[in-house]
């Protein structure tokens, strides 16, 4: 939690939050991260209505992990 509070800032991005969640588990996990251990969902604050990221978002998103 705390790699949490320390990276994140209230003008990011949502795609930057989602790198730096996928990060932070990627150097917690005992697994090595892929997309059929990790799911991302969103809640957008303007419709309050949620979306998952698909398997393939999840593969493009981790393979631009350093």
């Amino acid at each position: 939690m705390t790699a949490l509070k320390e990276q994140f800032h209230a003008s990011m991005s949502l795609a930057e939050a989602e790198k730096m969640v996928l990060q932070v588990l990627k150097a917690n996990m005992e697994e090595k991260i892929c997309k059929d251990n990790v799911e991302i969902m969103v809640i957008r604050t303007s419709t309050r209505a949620w979306e998952r990221r698909t398997a393939e978002e999840l593969d493009r998103a981790i393979q631009t992990l350093s």
